[in-house]
């Protein structure tokens, strides 16, 4: 079931199709809304995706992140250039002190595919990339008390191999900062599911020399 549907989201259209057609673009839109972003900050996106969600940033100065060619080729061409820069670069520590501090890191949709020790390292660096009062904020599909068949049919489906429960994203956020925030977000979809939106400042570890 799995193969033929990644197959599926490689194309770009179809991706941004579904996204839509279930309502995950909302979910999206909620964490930007969370952000309240504003004209000349510095946002880096890991795992951007095709980037669908950019109109509705500020003038922001933006670095998005994708492991996929098509994605990273398929925002180039719509948002690139002076507008933003895209990059099928794996975000780590060799981006710190290259990119500016950042205002905002934008992980969505990224860490339930990670297992946790990668995820471990994505939070580190992603702490070390922020400018200071900056922040962090994912949303991931979970597990989640009280959860209906459907959407807990959901989650065992995800596409990600690391769909856990709020309690452990949270745990590994707080190895990396020391206020962290979350809530259960269950009706932005159009399809009973369950996400975990999490907030992340303070950073805990010091910026790499």
């Amino acid at each position: 079931m799995l193969a033929p549907l990644k197959s599926l989201l490689s194309n770009v259209s179809m991706y941004v199709a579904l996204q839509k057609a279930v309502g995950a673009d909302r979910l999206r839109y909620r964490c930007l809304d969370e952000l309240a972003l504003r004209d000349g900050d510095t946002v880096i996106d890991v795992g951007c995706g095709p980037a669908y969600y950019f109109d509705r940033l500020p003038k922001v100065t933006y670095f998005g992140f994708d492991t996929s060619e098509r994605y990273i080729a398929h925002a180039k061409a719509r948002y690139g250039s002076e507008r933003a820069s895209f990059s099928t670069e794996i975000f780590g520590e060799q981006h710190l002190g290259v990119l500016p501090p950042a205002n905002a890191v934008l992980l969505l949709g990224l860490l339930h595919h990670l297992s946790d020790e990668d995820s471990r390292h994505l939070l580190r660096v992603a702490s070390q990339a922020l400018a200071p009062g900056g922040r962090v904020i994912s949303v991931d599909t979970c597990f989640a008390p009280g959860q209906n068949r459907i959407s807990r049919w959901m989650s065992d489906n995800d596409r990600g191999e690391f769909v856990r429960e709020p309690a452990a994203f949270e745990a590994l956020a707080r190895e990396s900062f020391a206020d962290v925030s979350g809530e259960v977000v269950d009706t932005a979809t159009r399809v009973p599911s369950a996400h975990w939106m999490m907030r992340m400042t303070s950073p805990v570890h010091v910026a790499a020399a």
